[in-house]
């Protein structure tokens, strides 16, 4: 999944937070979680900025991310991304690349049409709920054992 904000729709592939619930790690304070999508949303805004971190270092390390121009194809971006990944890794020398997917292997999605796209935003919706509560009863199993 992309982890995207909350001006993303629910669509296969892109998991947004919850809208209406706290986010951002400055609103929680000393407040702790108190239902299930508090606390998927504390966990995806936690995810986020470490995505975002990994992003500012990458972009610190190859200045070639600091053009917002882009002036490659999109799977030259991806190569240059990937490859950017491995040499950083590399020089902190605790990476390895077997975890790379081949571009053989890629595929193309079809064209959905709009009914299928709901049934899909649908299914999508559905299993971020089933995320959430999953989470909040690992939770609540985890304390009720201390």
């Amino acid at each position: 999944y992309y982890l995207v904000d909350a001006g993303y729709g629910a669509k296969p592939g892109f998991l947004p937070p919850f809208r209406g619930v706290r986010y951002h790690l400055n609103e929680w304070g000393n407040n702790p979680v108190q239902n299930d999508k508090e606390l998927f949303n504390l966990r995806h805004s936690s995810l986020r900025v470490t995505v975002e971190r990994a992003f500012g270092s990458l972009k610190r390390r190859f200045k070639i991310f600091d053009d917002a121009k882009p002036f490659f194809t999109f799977p030259v971006q991806v190569d240059i991304v990937i490859a950017c990944c491995v040499l950083h890794n590399y020089a902190l020398s605790q990476g390895i690349d077997e975890f790379i997917i081949p571009e053989v292997t890629w595929t193309t999605q079809p064209i959905r049409t709009s009914r299928q796209q709901l049934s899909d935003n649908r299914a999508l919706v559905d299993h971020r709920l089933q995320i959430a509560a999953q989470m909040w009863e690992d939770r609540q199993l985890m304390y009720a054992n201390l």
